[in-house]
């Protein structure tokens, strides 16, 4: 690969559009870039907590680059997705929660990764190609991964957010709510510490007391207690 030409892609401005809306994590910005310019397959496993910005990785590849096909690991079914790799050989292949495809629909992706060949023997019938496609995923446990499928990837731990990166980023997703989104930040950050759950409070509150209503119903699982008369517990 061109040493100049790398250097380019690391500094033209334009690039920075695509992950422009992910926080920090300057490193894996950097590693799907080197990757996406490289002239060899490359597969990238993002692992770590929820709310990391793991998906958000994904929807920003899928949005911006060409013929990229996004998989749900918890509904992925090996006969479509290899149905969809025969016809349509994507570059890109996005695979969210890979940890969630069961171990036997795995390993049709271990020679696709180590040689890019893909085969499927169907009623008597086998068919097989080789296809050139990086796979970049993610998951929130890699030990539920083959140790095989794990060999085959560049694996990025990601830590659990800090106040302040979980306080930027929820800010910046919040952006219509600016009056009421620190408060909703500090009461999620003290209860489940999920930045989803900030983003289901900023759809509903119009208040701080709206927050406060919401909040009184979560719990540090993450779950939303109502008691038996239908009123929010703690209120």
């Amino acid at each position: 690969m061109n040493f100049q030409r790398l250097i380019g892609l690391l500094t033209k401005s334009h690039d920075e559009c695509l992950f422009e809306h992910i926080v920090g994590c300057v490193h894996i910005k950097r590693l799907f870039r080197m990757a996406l310019e490289s002239d060899s397959t490359t597969h990238i496993l993002l692992s770590g907590p929820p709310a990391t910005a793991k998906t958000m990785f994904l929807m920003s590849l899928l949005q911006h680059l060409k013929n990229a096909y996004f998989i749900d690991g918890g509904n992925g079914i090996k006969a479509g997705i290899i149905d969809y790799l025969f016809e349509n050989q994507p570059p890109y292949l996005l695979i969210d929660e890979i940890d969630k495809i069961s171990t036997s629909n795995q390993t049709f992706l271990l020679n696709l990764m180590e040689t890019g060949i893909i085969s499927e023997t169907k009623y008597g019938k086998t068919r097989q190609t080789r296809i050139n496609t990086s796979i970049f995923a993610t998951s929130n446990d890699s030990r539920k991964l083959s140790a095989a499928l794990l060999s085959r990837f560049f694996v990025v731990e990601l830590e659990p957010n800090t106040y302040d990166q979980f306080y930027e980023i929820t800010l910046r997703l919040l952006h219509d709510q600016e009056k009421i989104a620190p408060t909703i930040v500090g009461a999620v950050w003290n209860t489940s510490k999920n930045m989803r759950d900030c983003v289901r409070i900023g759809k509903l509150a119009r208040s701080e007391e709206d927050v406060n209503f919401l909040i009184n119903m979560l719990n540090s699982n993450g779950h939303w207690n109502f008691d038996p008369k239908g009123r929010a517990e703690g209120i």
